[in-house]
């Protein structure tokens, strides 16, 4: 099974976004159309690979720990 981390959106660029993960920042090639600033993502590496909705995002974190 593969653990794919999830960061909030700090900062969108031309195909990147920034995320906050873990109290660091992340660079993050994406091709998520609908992301924006405060939103969460699922990543693997460093691609963004899924939006979750909050709760989701909290329940994976806490998972993870």
């Amino acid at each position: 099974m593969c653990q794919a981390p999830v960061g909030r959106v700090i900062g969108i660029g031309d195909r990147k976004i920034t995320v906050k993960y873990k109290g660091k920042t992340r660079e993050l090639n994406s091709r998520l159309g609908d992301v924006k600033v405060g939103d969460y993502v699922l990543f693997s590496l460093d691609i963004a690979i899924d939006k979750v909705d909050e709760e989701e995002a909290k329940t994976i974190t806490s998972m993870m720990k």
